[in-house]
């Protein structure tokens, strides 16, 4: 299923099951959002939220991510 995907205010498409495999972005942090926000979605055709995370030397990282099916 095709995904339209916003990330801090850059659009693009991409699968359910590359975000699954979290290999759509080469920045990890990015990926484990898109999956949590693709969790929480669950069955219904959109979600956003912002999601905050921590790498390694805890430096705090937030991502505004939408995601919409595409008909």
């Amino acid at each position: 299923m095709k995904i339209r995907v916003i990330v801090n205010g850059v659009c693009f498409y991409t699968t359910r099951a590359a975000i699954k495999k979290q290999v759509v972005s080469d920045f990890s942090l990015q990926n484990t959002a898109m999956y949590f926000v693709l969790d929480q979605m669950g069955k219904s055709d959109g979600f956003g939220s912002t999601v905050t995370l921590y790498d390694e030397k805890m430096n705090r990282h937030s991502f505004d991510v939408q995601l919409n099916k595409c008909q």
